[in-house]
């Protein structure tokens, strides 16, 4: 699923093809949401209790921004002597080094707030038809 950042970019979609009811269904994005709704619609309400249970979990779980962060420190402690020589001895290795920690740290944060996004959404969905489901038994 795309970002749009913020959602102008959505709307300047949504308008390319009018106001009408088809339009929704021409951005992929809201067809894959509309997907996620169904499915989790289909669900008995114990089945979305568990999945909500989960979805939470996962939520207040530790990411990878965190332990980066407070990992980098201690590496550096540990292998300050080592760093100092390297620095010495060949800076062109020192820049690898640190570029493959770059490219590295710029994945972890995009997969971070990736999985974050899709946490939210799915828990935004998950809360919203079991609200329904408690609300309205029959259906």
């Amino acid at each position: 699923m795309r970002t749009y950042g913020n959602y102008e970019k959505l709307y300047k979609e949504l308008s390319r093809y009018g106001a009408s009811h088809a339009t929704v269904s021409n951005v992929r994005d809201l067809s894959d949401i509309h997907a996620i709704w169904a499915f989790y619609d289909k669900l008995p309400a114990e089945d979305l209790r568990l999945i909500y249970a989960a979805i939470k979990k996962t939520e207040v779980q530790l990411g990878y921004i965190p332990l980066c962060f407070t990992s980098v420190p201690f590496i550096f402690l540990v292998f300050s002597s080592k760093l100092a020589n390297l620095l010495e001895e060949s800076i062109p290795a020192l820049l690898c080094v640190i570029t493959i920690l770059c490219v590295v740290a710029l994945y972890l944060i995009h997969r971070h707030f990736t999985s974050k996004a899709q946490n939210a959404l799915h828990l935004h969905i998950v809360e919203q038809v079991l609200a329904r489901k408690q609300n309205n038994p029959s259906g």
